[in-house]
Order: structure tokens, then sequence, then C-alpha cells
């Protein structure tokens, strides 16, 4: 008997048909068995305006199987518990797996998001699947994507190279958010919505810190000095490893920016792996999260 059929016999044999069948796919394949919370405690220099408490969602790509509706309501449960003094959500809501497997409209997953709650709000960048995936758009270089259009709506804004200043007790801090970097194609050339020098200057000359939410990781070269965080996603962490070896990033920095926390001489940057999948609803070695940063 091969080691993969008496590993299999061995979870079968610990409990009901059922309960054994979720341990097997848990192990080896189901990512929604397996999301966790991770955690990153993190006093960047930069950093004035106190504790603070930021919960991710990253990388939803609702689609068919381990990422409907249900599953994002469960999320979003888990998120909430966690209690955030801000959510941010870094793009990548619909879609991205291949299309021979079932999605749920763009409005059912915008539904979910709204039972999010922060009491310094929830906020959302688009990814680089909201823009290209975007069936109703004649022309996708105009934007915005519908996804964006649905969040506004329902009260979840969007900030497409748009920076606010958010007051708080423990002191004052600016968020923008970044366009997405790789949007459309266009003479077989990648092009990105971004603008980085028009969010900046949004930016007063304060001494309030900033946050900036890209969902790409690469724009961290080229960081403004007055932020003093990054949240990223996109990059779901490589996706698939084999034998601790990650089988691909996207991203022209290769594994830099691939996970995790980066410290860096112009700042710090978070990078997370996300929820969902891309191309093929399957993850190996990499779990699905809930990220958690604490910032003081």
């Amino acid at each position: 008997m091969t080691p993969f059929k008496r590993k299999a016999l061995r979870v079968y044999s610990k409990g009901t048909r059922t309960g054994a069948l979720r341990r097997f796919l848990k192990w080896g394949f189901d990512p929604s068995l397996r999301v966790q919370v991770t955690r990153w405690k993190i006093s960047p220099a930069k950093w004035t305006a106190g504790q603070m408490r930021i919960v991710i969602l990253s990388d939803i790509h609702a689609s068919a199987p381990f990422m409907m509706p249900r599953h994002i309501r469960k999320y979003v449960r888990r998120a909430n518990a966690l209690a955030p003094d801000l959510i941010l959500l870094p793009g990548d809501f619909a879609y991205g797996v291949l299309p021979g497997f079932k999605r749920p409209s763009r409005q059912a997953v915008v539904d979910e998001l709204t039972a999010l709650n922060a009491p310094l709000g929830v906020y959302a960048v688009m990814g680089n699947h909201d823009w290209k995936e975007d069936e109703e758009m004649e022309d996708i270089s105009s934007g915005p994507p519908q996804i964006a259009r649905l969040l506004e709506a329902a009260g979840i804004p969007v900030l497409e190279n748009k920076a606010i200043k958010i007051s708080r007790d423990d002191g004052d801090f600016w968020l923008a958010g970044l366009g997405d970097q790789r949007a459309f194609k266009k003479d077989g050339e990648m092009i990105g919505s971004d603008d980085l020098p028009g969010t900046m200057a949004q930016i007063g000359d304060d001494e309030c810190p900033a946050i900036m939410m890209a969902h790409e990781p690469d724009g961290f070269v080229d960081m403004d000095e007055k932020i003093a965080l990054t949240i990223s996603g996109h990059t779901h962490g490589g996706q698939m490893t084999f034998f601790g070896k990650v089988l691909g990033v996207p991203s022209k920095y290769g594994t830099r920016y691939a996970y995790g926390h980066v410290h860096e001489d112009q700042g710090d940057l978070i990078v997370t792996s996300g929820l969902g999948c891309a191309v093929f609803p399957l993850r190996l070695g990499v779990v699905p999260e809930i990220g958690v940063v604490e910032l003081s």
C-alpha cells in the first residue's frame, strides 16, 4: 500500500464518514477548511498614532467550490469577532479561477461584505482581476470596474488613487489607496490605473502618519517616505509550494515581496496570502488567511 493510501485509510478510520472526509480534504485539498488568522505585531518608525488593530481580507476570488457567499459570510463573522479598529480589503473580490467553475454574482459578494464592521470604517481597493474579468465594461481602460461601483453603493469606499484623513483619540492618520498596477493590457503590455504621485499629493504636510493600501506589493519599492505602512495582497503567498519551494509569484521581484512582513529603507510592508485562489481552486503548502496587523 502506498503512503498516500495508508494516510487516507488512517484519516477515514478516525471518525464518521463525513468527519473523515472533512479531515482528509483539510489535510490535502480544500482551502476553505483551513483558513487561519495570522497576526503581525509591528512598530513602524513612522507610526505615531498609537495602538490600532487592522484586519485584512484580501484576494477573495469568489468562485466555486471554496469561495461561495456562504464561505464569505463565515469569514466576515470571523473578521468582526477580531474586534478590528479598521478593516481593509486589498482587492481581487470576484473570480480569478478558470471560467468553467461556478461564479456567484458580484452583487452577492458585496452583500456579504456589507456585514463587516469596524469603528474606523471598511475600505477597499481594486485588484487586477477586478479589472480584467469585468465583462460589462466596453472599454476596460475607462473604469471603474463593476465591483467598485457596487461596493461604493453599499457604503464601502473604494480608494482609487485617493487619500483620506481619519480622526481618532490616539492620533489622526491618513489612509491612502493605490489604483491597481496591472489593470488592463494595451499593445501587449500590462498598464496600471495607479497614480502614486497624485495619491501622495492629497496627503497634507501635517505630522500625521499614513497607511497605503495597494493590491500588488511591487509598488512598495517606490513608496513615498510619508508612508508608515503599506498593506498588500495579490501574491497569495505563492499559492502553491513544492517541498518548501514557491512555484511562482506574480511579481517582477520574485519572492522578495511574496509574503509576510518586509522592512526596507522606505518603510514597512505587510503582504497577506489572502483567502481565495487564482487560476485553479487549489492551494498547496500555503494556508489561506485573515490578516491582523497590530500597530503600535
